[in-house]
């Protein structure tokens, strides 16, 4: 009986290995690490990607053309409105000390453009092995008194405690609509994204001229495009990819502005309260309450200097327009090191002979 139980934990063993020789890793665009630089207020570039495994290609490309058209538009110019609450309350119950935490966060970008075939320009685009077409466009914006190209964008997250279990809740949901008045066609382009995350199982609605795109509920593993040693601090938030490039793009994104549009400019404001309560069984109750508000409201211009990706999330690189730092691609960082090494072998060598050459002499 043991040597089959040693059988069946090799076979085991060796069919996990096999399993994990064939897990798919789909990559990321080399040229999405770093995007081009802006040329002040003239050109902005923007990524825009489809959702996985679609299966009408032309319909994809289509796709991920308007959602670039999208952010390129959000990048150009965003009125973004920012409220965040954090509520804290400790109490003394039973001679227990008991701690309750509740954050809520509420966000909403608007942004509006004209847009025309001559605003923008498809610069690159690729499809990976996951089906997914990911696109780079320039978009010129138009000084023009009438806006044609309209988006909203709401984020919400909340994270809680239920009955003081000390096991957090989390849930956080983004909406982005968009309305586009084509000038050739008079016809509008209605477009819209719904993604929930409630402790981080993700459902999604998503609709393209009034059609139901259904990704594959599928998780899905991506190659790293940034090794372990890379700097946190280049980065803004980060966000887990195992729904797709899209999901994670948009999200991080949101993050990230609504993260520089509150340390721009922000009010904050705290009230605290203390009481007690006598329980029916003589017991006395102590307890704190304390709620923490921060709001803005800012109109901002941005820039994506590009994207990374390590052990499976998705790091976006986000910046208000002319702050975006100097950045070298990690594959031309390595480029440098290797030829940094050559050139310090070459100096020990030359140093090892010229010792040689003053001793013989």
């Amino acid at each position: 009986m043991k040597q089959y139980l040693i059988f069946f934990v090799l076979c085991f063993s060796f069919s996990l290995l096999d399993a994990q020789e064939y897990v798919q890793y789909y990559q990321l665009p080399s040229w999405a690490e770093d995007l081009p630089y802006s040329l002040g207020n003239s050109e902005v570039y923007a990524i825009g990607v489809s959702d996985p495994r679609m299966e009408d290609k032309n319909l994809a490309k289509e796709v991920a053309v308007h959602r670039a058209i999208i952010m390129a538009v959000m990048l150009n110019e965003s009125t973004l409105y920012y409220a965040s609450d954090y509520f804290e309350k400790k109490s003394e119950e039973y001679r227990w000390f008991v701690m309750t935490e509740d954050v809520q966060e509420l966000g909403k970008i608007q942004a509006s453009a004209w847009v025309d075939k001559n605003s923008y320009e498809i610069l690159n685009s690729e499809e990976n092995t996951n089906g997914e077409t990911v696109v780079l466009i320039k978009y010129i914006p138009t000084l023009k008194e009438d806006n044609n190209f309209f988006v909203t964008a709401e984020y919400y997250r909340q994270d809680f405690e239920v009955s003081n279990t000390r096991a957090m809740e989390s849930v956080r949901s983004i909406k982005l609509s968009v309305s586009w008045l084509e000038e050739n066609t008079k016809d509008t382009l209605k477009s819209f994204f719904h993604m929930t995350n409630w402790n981080n199982s993700i459902s999604t609605e998503i609709s393209f001229k009034n059609d139901i795109i259904t990704p594959p509920g599928y998780s899905y593993e991506y190659a790293s495009s940034i090794p372990d040693t890379f700097e946190i601090k280049l980065y803004n938030t980060s966000v887990n990819l195992k729904k797709g490039l899209w999901i994670a793009y948009i999200d991080s994104y949101i993050q990230s502005v609504l993260k520089i549009s509150k340390n721009y400019s922000s009010k904050m404001g705290t009230v605290y309260d203390d009481y007690k309560v006598n329980r029916n069984d003589g017991i006395t109750e102590y307890s704190i309450e304390s709620l923490s508000r921060s709001s803005c409201k800012n109109v901002l211009n941005f820039t994506y200097g590009g994207m990374g990706i390590n052990k499976n999330q998705l790091y976006p690189r986000v910046f208000m327009r002319n702050e975006r730092p100097s950045y070298i691609t990690y594959k031309q960082l390595e480029v440098i090191e290797k030829e940094a090494e050559k050139a310090n072998k070459k100096c020990w060598l030359k140093r090892m002979f010229s010792k040689k050459n003053r001793n013989n002499e």
